[in-house]
């Protein structure tokens, strides 16, 4: 079916079609959404079905935080009848400020939370105080940087001891 969104005319399958049932906050009255690419890859879109000037910009968290840790409350598991990781994907939210897109935020505290066989979707709270609804994109990602560094420093130093043990 063809939708009008954010970026024009666009036909979505209803395969792709993301069922909100208790909408998002601040736009509790859109039900339908789907994710989309404009050729901003990594950056995909959330637009709203329903209305045409609504498009969220998300991105799979791990690309920014690579020791994303997400534990989805039950109630949540339970309402999107989540029945393995498998069948979950993952999206948070991006603000891109408009004159000064260096300064992208991505809101880790409050991922979009997909049941991939369903179709339905919610935004969940997650119940930690190690995530903010901001965190500087620029800031996660060098995080990260160091954190993968640091990981095969450690299974290079690892490699070269088992080496040694089998010399």
């Amino acid at each position: 079916m063809v939708y009008r969104t954010k970026f024009g005319e666009i036909e979505i399958s209803d395969n792709d079609i993301l069922d909100f049932d208790m909408g998002l906050p601040g736009f509790e009255n859109l039900k339908k959404f789907a994710v989309i690419s404009q050729g901003t890859e990594p950056i995909m879109w959330l637009v709203s079905l329903e209305d045409e000037k609504i498009a969220l910009p998300v991105i799979d968290p791990w690309i920014v935080r690579v020791d994303y840790d997400v534990k989805i409350p039950k109630e949540a598991v339970e309402f999107l009848e989540l029945e393995s990781e498998e069948d979950v994907k993952i999206w948070s939210v991006l603000v891109v400020p408009k004159d000064s897109p260096e300064n992208m935020t991505i809101n880790l505290l409050a991922p979009i939370v997909v049941n991939k066989k369903t179709k339905k979707a919610m935004q969940v709270i997650l119940e930690t105080e190690e995530y903010d609804i901001r965190h500087s994109v620029r800031e996660e990602i060098e995080r990260s940087r160091k954190v993968l560094e640091s990981l095969q420093e450690g299974a290079l130093k690892e490699e070269e001891v088992v080496k040694q043990k089998g010399a």
